[in-house]
């Protein structure tokens, strides 16, 4: 797997306008990148109105940046997919595009196989390891989907990103993948099971059989 840091302004006016008011997990709470758009202009229909926007609100330059993002996720790249691969049993062969933006959310897609990643930052490396456990657990997991629904597939997903605190503590700087509030309960769970077990699949099954408990 090899991780591609990108700036394209057609994409972070899309992933702006498309995320910037609320997100499946947050959504009631817009970013302060959408709340400041909608002091600049009414009128964010206006694709032109929200380029300005953006490069105004760009505080880096955005060529330094992609080149420290890219430079930083290096230094880590290696061992974070040899950890990731040991514990999914499973490799991620394709680039992967990490786009810059100015949102404050960052989204994924693992179908045209990226992310998003904050402009303003020189380094992004807690949040391609959150965004690229989605890719590895989706390519694991992904066929539960249709069994056990979306939304729970969903809640299942975003909770596993608390073995990045687990098993790649050392690689994050001091930080942590801290979750959505709505996932602590499960989040604790998972590390309980991960604990005594140290099998990724175990720890899926135990939370599918969690939510059919419930």
């Amino acid at each position: 797997m090899n991780v591609e840091f990108l700036y394209d302004e057609d994409k972070d006016i899309d992933c702006l306008l498309s995320k910037g008011a609320g997100s499946i997990n947050s959504p009631a709470q817009a970013t302060q990148a959408y709340l400041a758009l909608l002091d600049y202009t009414e009128d964010i229909g206006d694709k032109e109105k929200v380029r300005e926007f953006i490069r105004v609100f760009r505080s880096r330059s955005i060529e330094d940046n992609t080149t420290k993002l890219q430079e930083n996720w290096n230094n880590v790249n290696k061992e974070y997919q040899k950890r990731a691969e040991r514990i999914f049993g499973i490799e991620l062969m394709n680039t992967i595009t990490a786009y810059l933006t100015v949102t404050g959310r960052h989204p994924y897609s693992v179908q045209e196989k990226y992310f998003f990643v904050p402009s303003n930052k020189e380094s992004a490396n807690n949040i391609c390891m959150h965004e690229l456990w989605h890719f590895y657990t989706w390519h694991k997991f992904g066929t539960q989907q249709e069994i056990i629904g979306s939304a729970k597939y969903n809640e299942i997903k975003e909770a596993l990103t608390v073995l990045l605190n687990i098993e790649c503590s050392d690689l994050m700087n001091g930080g942590r993948d801290n979750g959505y509030p709505q996932h602590q309960e499960l989040r604790g769970k998972i590390a309980e099971i991960w604990d005594k077990t140290r099998d990724i699949s175990k720890v899926w099954d135990e939370c599918v059989k969690e939510y059919e408990l419930s």
